[in-house]
C-alpha cells in the first residue's frame, strides 16, 4: 500500500480518472472481470473490450433488423442511418469538418493504407517520405510509388541545433535528415487511346496541377511509434504541406504539391488528431486498437480535395451508379464514400463502433491519455532504477526523450531490452515465455516497425542481412544474433489498464531479471561440453554413485503415451523402439501435446514376443494393434523433414489413420522411421546446453536417444511447489509425477540435481554419455484431471525460478549411448531396473 500510495503523491492527478463518473478501479471490477488473474500489457496490439461494451452491442443485434444498405427496405434505410452516423462519430472523434472530410470504411487500417498506395496519383516527378518510425503497412504504400517510377525515402526528424524552450518558429525548430533516395525504372508510358473515363481524369489532374505545382507528393508518419511510444508533432503536417523546400533544404525531391498521411492506428485510442488545427489529407484509424471489438474495420479520414486526386480503377457493387456489361462503359457514383467502399460494407461491425464510442465519449479521450501517460512514465522510472547487485543498469529503454519535434506528454508504450550482469543482454523471447508462465501478457520482437528497430537498437544495413542470412525472420526465437538483440520488449497500457498491472510487472521483471545469483551459488553449474569417455582402463575409473535405475520407460509413438518395463533392450538408436513412430497432419505438420493435447490420452505398448504395437484411446472403443514385422499395413513411403534434416518414412493404411484421427480429433496419418534410413545425423555447431552437438542416431526424438531425471530432483521440485502454494492460501498442494517429465530413465539415490555433473558413466553394463541439460517447455505443464488434459503454469512457473541458464530452462538430461570403440552395438545389450549406476572418478 506504501508504494501506492508513493504512486498516487506523484500521478494521482492524471491517474484513474479522479474526474469521471467511475474510477479505474470500479472500471475494473465491473467491466473487466476477466482479467482478474491476468495483466494485459499489449494494448498497441489490440486493446480490450468491455462487458457493458459487448451487451449493448448482442442487445442491438438481437433486438434490431439491420438490412443491406444497398437497397431501400426500412431494414436498409434503418442501416444506412446507421453508417451515416458512424461516419459523424468517426470524424467528430478527430475533430474533422464534415464539410472538408469524408469517412470511408475499410477492412483494417492495412487497407484504408493499401487505398491510399494503390491511388495516389504517383509520377515520375513524385515523391514518397516517410519517417524512420513506420509501420510495415505505411512502408508498403513504396512499392506502388516505385513501380511508377516515384521517388522514394527515409527521413529522420531532429530537433534544430540552438532550437530550445518555445522561442523559434516550428519550422525553424525541425531538422530533417533525408536518407538515401530509391528508384526503380521510370514508369513505362503508355500509349493507345486514351478513353473517356481517362480523359476525364486528366482534365482533373490538370485542374488541381494548377495549386500543387508539377507532381503530387505524399509524406508519412505516425502520430504515436508503435515501436518506442514517442509522438510525434502535429505540426509537421503544416510544416511539410507549407515549407517542404524549407525543410528539405532544396532538395530536387521537394518540389511539388505535398500531401500528409497520419497512421493513426495506435496514436488515435489516447490522442486523437484535430483536424481543425492540423489538415492532413489522410488519417487511418483501427477500431480493435480504440475499443477492442470489431476486429476488422478500419477507417481511412479523407479531405476533398485530395481525394478528388485518387486514382481509382477497379469498381464493385455499391461504386457505380451504372454499367453496361457487354461494352467498355461505366458511371461511378459522385460520392467519396461510395465512391471507394466497394462491395457491401461490414455494416454490422459498423453499428457496433458506436458502443465503443460511448465509453469514450464518457471517460474523455485526454483523460485517457494522461491515465496511461502516468502509468507509462511510472514504469519508465522504475525501470530505469533498477540495478544488478554489482551496480550495474539492468534495463535499456529507447524513444525515452523527449524533443521539440515530438509532443510532450508521453505516449503509453514502454519499449525496452534487459541487461544481465556481465553486460549481456537477455533476449527478449525469454522474457515473455517467463511473464506468460507469470501470467503477464505482452508483446516483444520489432512489432512491424523495421525503420524503428534498426535505429533504436543500432542495428545496421550488414546487420539486418546477416541476421537474416542466419535465419531470423519475423515472430521467431532467434532474439540475440552476434551478441545483439534483433529486438525488443514492448509494454503498452490501455484505458482499463491499473497501478497494480504496473506494480506486478515491475515485481516479476526484479523476481527474474536483477541481481540473479550466479549458477555455482545455485549448486547446479552446467558443463560446458561432453567430454569424450577414455575407455581404457575404463574399470579402475569407475565408482559407484550410490544411484540406481529406478524405471525404464518407452514411448513408440512421438508425445504419445509411454509404458514401464523392468528391462528392456538397447538398439543403434536408444532404447528399441522408442519414438518409432510420429503424427503428422494432412498439411504435413508433425503433431505433438503442445498443439494436439489429446495425443497424451492415447495409451501405447509393445509385446516383444508378439513383436505388436497395441495403442489405446479413450476416444476409440477398440484396441489398435499393429504388427511390428509385417508390411500389410503399409501403403508406401515418404520424406519427412525434422530438424531441417531429411527421413524416409513409411506410411499406413487409411483405417490405421482413421483410428488416430479420432483419437486425435483432427485428420491425421502414422509414420515410422524406416530402417533403411534410421536416423538423421545431428548438427556439430550448437551452442552449450542443446544435445544436437555430436554424431547421434536418432529416431523421432527432439534432442537425444535417452533423457535421463532424478528421483530426488523431482522431489526437491515438489517440495518448492508446496512451498510457493502455501503462499497462496485455499490453493491445492500440486503434485509433480516424474513421468510429467517423459523421461526414458528414472534413477533414484543421491543428491538432488547431482546429476547435472555427470559427464560420463555407465548404468549396468552400458556406457552414457551427457549432453548437457534437457531444455523445458510448457508441454511439462498440461497434466491428466478425469480423463481431460488441462494446462497450468507448474512447473515450469517455479524451475524458471531457479532452473535458468541463459534463457533455458532445464531439468534431466540428455544421453546418448555411447559405444566406445564406434563398434555395432550387441543386440544383446538390455538396460534393467535396479541396474547401479557407475561414474567416472575423475
Amino acid at each position: 500500500m506504501e508504494d501506492k500510495e508513493e504512486f498516487l503523491k506523484e500521478f494521482g492527478d492524471y491517474y484513474g480518472y479522479p474526474n469521471g463518473p467511475k474510477t479505474i478501479d470500479e472500471i475494473r471490477a465491473a467491466e473487466f472481470k476477466r482479467l482478474e488473474d491476468t495483466v494485459y500489457l499489449d494494448h498497441a496490439g489490440a486493446t480490450l473490450y468491455s462487458e457493458s461494451q459487448m451487451e449493448a452491442i448482442f442487445k442491438d443485434l438481437t433486438t434490431s433488423v439491420y438490412g443491406n444498405p444497398h437497397s431501400q427496405s426500412d431494414s436498409s434505410s434503418a442501416t444506412s442511418d446507421i453508417v451515416a452516423e458512424a461516419r459523424r462519430q468517426v470524424l467528430d472523434y478527430c475533430n474533422a469538418s464534415q464539410k472538408n472530410y469524408k469517412c470511408i470504411f475499410t477492412s483494417g487500417a492495412t487497407a484504408a493504407l493499401k487505398l491510399i498506395g494503390e491511388n495516389f496519383p504517383w509520377s515520375c516527378q513524385s515523391s514518397f517520405m516517410y519517417t524512420m518510425e513506420n509501420h510495415n503497412s505505411v512502408l508498403g504504400i513504396r512499392e506502388y510509388a516505385l513501380s511508377q517510377g516515384a521517388a522514394a525515402f527515409a527521413v529522420d526528424i531532429k530537433e534544430a541545433v540552438g532550437q530550445g524552450g518555445a522561442s523559434g518558429s516550428p519550422v525553424t525548430s525541425v531538422k530533417i535528415s533525408q536518407l538515401p533516395v530509391q528508384r526503380r525504372n521510370e514508369a513505362e508510358v503508355l500509349e493507345g487511346e486514351l478513353t473517356g473515363q481517362k480523359m476525364e481524369e486528366m482534365r482533373k489532374f490538370e485542374k488541381f496541377q494548377d495549386n500543387f505545382g508539377d507532381a503530387f507528393n505524399l509524406f508519412a508518419f505516425p502520430s504515436e511509434c508503435n515501436f518506442s511510444g514517442l509522438r510525434f508533432s502535429l505540426d509537421l503536417v503544416n510544416i511539410v504541406k507549407q515549407n517542404a523546400e524549407t525543410i528539405l533544404e532544396g532538395s530536387p525531391y521537394s518540389k511539388g504539391g505535398w500531401m500528409v498521411l497520419i497512421d493513426a492506428a495506435k496514436g488515435c485510442a489516447t490522442q486523437p488528431p484535430d483536424l481543425s488545427l492540423y489538415p492532413a489529407d489522410f488519417v487511418v484509424i483501427s477500431f480493435y486498437k480504440l475499443f477492442g471489438y470489431p476486429t476488422g474495420l478500419g477507417a481511412l479520414i479523407v479531405r476533398n480535395d485530395a481525394a478528388k486526386l485518387l486514382k481509382k480503377t477497379y469498381f464493385g457493387g455499391g461504386t457505380v451508379a451504372a454499367s453496361i456489361a457487354d461494352i467498355d462503359f461505366v458511371r461511378r457514383r459522385e460520392g467519396v464514400e461510395e465512391h471507394f467502399e466497394d462491395g457491401t460494407i461490414s455494416f454490422l461491425s459498423i453499428a457496433s463502433i458506436r458502443h465503443g464510442f460511448k465509453i469514450f465519449s464518457t471517460l474523455t479521450a485526454s483523460a485517457m491519455c494522461r491515465h496511461t501517460m502516468a502509468l507509462a512514465m511510472f514504469l519508465k522510472k522504475k525501470l530505469l532504477a533498477l540495478r544488478h547487485e554489482n551496480g550495474s543498469s539492468v534495463c535499456t529503454l529507447y524513444g525515452n526523450r523527449s524533443l521539440k519535434v515530438f509532443s510532450h506528454d508521453s505516449g503509453s508504450i514502454v519499449s525496452f531490452n534487459l541487461k544481465r550482469p556481465d553486460g549481456s543482454w537477455f533476449g527478449y523471447r525469454e522474457v515473455e515465455k517467463l511473464a506468460s508462465l507469470s501470467g503477464i501478457q505482452l508483446r516483444t520482437g520489432c512489432f512491424c516497425n523495421p525503420g524503428a528497430c534498426a535505429k533504436y537498437l543500432g542495428l545496421s544495413h550488414s546487420d539486418l542481412l546477416s541476421n537474416l542470412e542466419a535465419g531470423h525472420i519475423c515472430w521467431d526465437d532467434n532474439d540475440i544474433i552476434n551478441g545483439k538483440p534483433t529486438g525488443a520488449v514492448r509494454v503498452s497500457f490501455g484505458y482499463m489498464s491499473t497501478y497494480e498491472d504496473a506494480k506486478k510487472f515491475i515485481d516479476f521483471i526484479k523476481r527474474s531479471f536483477v541481481s540473479m545469483p550466479s549458477e555455482l551459488e545455485k549448486g547446479y553449474l552446467l558443463r560446458t561440453k561432453s567430454i569424450p569417455y577414455p575407455h581404457e582402463g575404463l574399470e579402475n575409473q569407475l565408482s559407484r554413485s550410490g544411484c540406481y535405475l529406478k524405471s525404464i520407460t518407452i514411448y513408440p509413438i512421438k508425445s504419445c503415451a509411454g509404458f514401464s518395463v523392468e528391462s528392456w533392450p538397447l538398439s543403434s538408436t536408444g532404447l528399441q523402439y522408442d519414438r518409432e513412430w510420429l503424427l503428422k497432419s494432412l498439411t504435413g505438420e508433425i503433431l505433438t501435446q503442445k498443439k494436439a493435447p489429446e495425443m497424451s490420452l492415447i495409451n501405447t505398448f509393445i509385446n516383444l514376443n508378439q513383436l505388436m504395437l497395441s495403442v489405446e484411446s479413450p476416444r476409440c472403443k477398440g484396441k489398435l494393434q499393429i504388427k511390428l514385422d509385417s508390411d500389410s499395413y503399409l501403403c508406401g513411403k515418404e520424406e519427412l523433414y525434422m530438424h531441417n534434416q531429411r527421413c524416409e518414412v513409411q506410411c499406413y493404411q487409411n483405417e490405421i489413420n482413421q483410428w488416430f484421427s479420432n483419437a486425435v480429433g483432427q485428420p491425421c496419418t502414422l509414420v515410422r522411421c524406416c530402417h533403411s534410413q534410421y536416423c538423421f545425423s545431428l548438427s556439430k555447431n550448437r551452442s552449450m546446453g542443446m544435445c544436437r552437438n555430436v554424431d547421434s542416431r536418432v529416431n523421432f526424438a527432439n534432442e537425444a536417444q535417452f533423457l535421463l531425471i532424478s528421483e530426488e530432483s523431482v522431489s526437491d521440485l515438489n517440495n518448492r511447489l508446496c512451498s510457493n502454494t502455501q503462499k497462496r492460501s485455499g490453493v491445492a498442494t500440486p503434485y509433480v509425477n516424474p513421468m510429467r517429465f517423459r523421461p526414458n530413465l528414472v534413477i533414484s539415490g543421491g543428491e538432488p540435481y547431482a546429476e547435472d555433473g555427470w559427464r560420463n558413466f555407465k548404468i549396468g553394463d552400458t556406457y552414457f554419455t551427457s549432453l548437457g541439460g534437457c531444455n523445458r517447455c510448457q508441454m511439462i505443464n498440461f497434466y491428466h484431471q478425469m480423463g481431460q488434459v488441462k494446462k497450468t503454469n507448474e512447473p515450469l512457473a517455479t524451475l524458471a525460478s531457479y532452473r535458468r541458464v541463459k534463457g533455458k530452462i532445464l531439468f534431466g538430461i540428455l544421453l546418448r549411448y555411447d559405444s566406445g570403440d564406434k563398434a555395432v552395438l550387441d543386440t544383446n545389450s538390455w538396460l534393467n531396473v535396479r541396474d547401479e549406476v557407475y561414474l567416472n572418478s575423475e
